[in-house]
């Protein structure tokens, strides 16, 4: 039978208001799956374990809470419909559990979560810990105790696959380890990790402390979950890793490459025969992709009509009013838009991190100040601020927007996925 729920998680209490509808399941002939019900969960076993699961053709089914959840549980969906499946684990041992979840192509109209649990009537159950599935990197984290056993349930609203990671470990467990990074000479690269364990004594800690290496090598003041390297040179090139730590031990991350391009970004300038007497052509050799500056002067002293563009390819013809019979043009790289677009990511992926450690829902609203636990402040005590003097605002969702920097016509802006 489909169950059709309007589901709403606090602090403080579950409630849940289902509605009866016809079996839409069953109207297509899709059967439900092995453990669509809390009665026919499927027991699993291991302190490293893969477990795959499907909620193609299965109906709702919602437990009964009779304890408050943990405090840091925040995560608060409330979309009709769905299914959900189950499986039951008994530890061996009393350790910190960490079940990550993953899925392909998560959506904003697709969510889910994944929620633990313990004891064994439906109607009874007290819950341990809950986290979506709207973004990788999605965990749900408790402490188990030895002999005792938990149950898993996944709700969502996709109908398609997923997959489960568990892992019963106290040291902490890389979620999203640094990916390899390729940057052409004077730009910007950002590595970004996550890992998680024991919760710290202090709730507004990092789950985990960082310290990244570079070949091995410790960076001195990098004890954020993200690296950004500005102004990128050749000696910069190699390995970037990150060492995790809390009360349950350490943990190193994989080494990400940082890659510096055998390519000169550095603009080059050449004048071209006048077409028009009333216009300048000279044409610009760089690199198509990069944000480039250009001003104009008619004495080598005072110069305006700043310009700022993006070139596609190596060389661009550039045709500008000519002031006088003599006017000179000058070009640099404007390496200000590079930090300010890595500080916007670096921003972007800190507040995934804050979602995904607190649990927090994907339309939740931040505030930058929220960041200031995930990213190093600056001599002043602030958020890195744009070089060029534009004002960041944080994202309109924590998950699904991009913070932004209100200086767009030159490039200060996310725009890659």
């Amino acid at each position: 039978m489909y169950l059709l729920a309007t589901y709403l998680r606090t602090r403080q209490s579950a409630f849940c208001a289902l509605v009866l509808l016809a079996s839409i399941a069953g109207a297509f002939g899709q059967s439900p799956p092995p453990n669509d019900d809390f009665a026919n969960r499927i027991p699993v076993t291991g302190s490293s374990l893969i477990i795959n699961g499907t909620l193609a053709g299965a109906t709702y089914e919602d437990p009964v809470e009779t304890a408050n959840p943990p405090p840091n549980i925040e995560y608060m969906p409330s979309v009709p419909g769905g299914g959900s499946v189950w499986w039951t684990w008994t530890a061996t041992q009393s350790t910190t559990v960490v079940i990550q979840a993953v899925r392909d192509n998560p959506a904003i109209d697709q969510v889910g979560e994944i929620a633990v649990y313990t004891g064994s009537n439906l109607n009874s159950l007290t819950l341990a810990a809950v986290n979506g599935f709207d973004v990788p990197g999605r965990y749900a984290r408790f402490s188990a105790s030895a002999g005792v056993s938990y149950q898993f349930r996944v709700w969502g609203t996709w109908g398609g696959p997923f997959t489960l990671k568990l892992t019963a470990t106290n040291p902490p467990v890389f979620v999203k380890q640094p990916q390899d990074c390729v940057v052409s000479p004077h730009g910007s690269a950002l590595f970004s990790s996550l890992a998680t364990g024991p919760r710290p004594i202090y709730p507004l800690d990092r789950t985990a402390s960082y310290q990244w290496s570079f070949n091995g090598v410790p960076i001195g003041g990098e004890i954020f979950p993200t690296l950004v390297i500005h102004n990128v040179s050749t000696n910069q090139a190699g390995g970037y890793s990150v060492i995790a730590s809390n009360v349950g031990g350490i943990t190193q991350s994989a080494t990400a490459i940082l890659t510096v391009t055998d390519t000169n970004p550095v603009p080059r300038l050449a004048a071209l025969s006048p077409t028009n007497p009333a216009l300048m052509n000279f044409s610009l050799i760089g690199e198509g992709g990069r944000w480039y500056e250009y001003e104009s002067s008619q004495d080598l002293k005072t110069w305006g009509n700043r310009v700022w563009f993006q070139p596609s390819n190596a060389t661009t013809v550039l045709s500008i009013p000519r002031l006088t019979p003599a006017h000179f043009v000058r070009s640099s790289l404007n390496s200000s838009t590079d930090v300010c677009v890595a500080q916007l990511k670096r921003m972007r992926d800190s507040c995934v991190i804050m979602a995904i450690e607190e649990s927090l829902p994907a339309k939740h609203t931040v505030t930058l100040a929220n960041l200031e636990r995930f990213i190093p402040l600056d001599e002043t005590g602030n958020l890195p601020h744009c070089p060029e003097g534009g004002i960041y605002s944080p994202p309109a969702s924590i998950l699904f927007d991009n913070p932004t920097c209100n200086i767009h016509g030159h490039g200060h802006a996310i725009t890659d996925p």
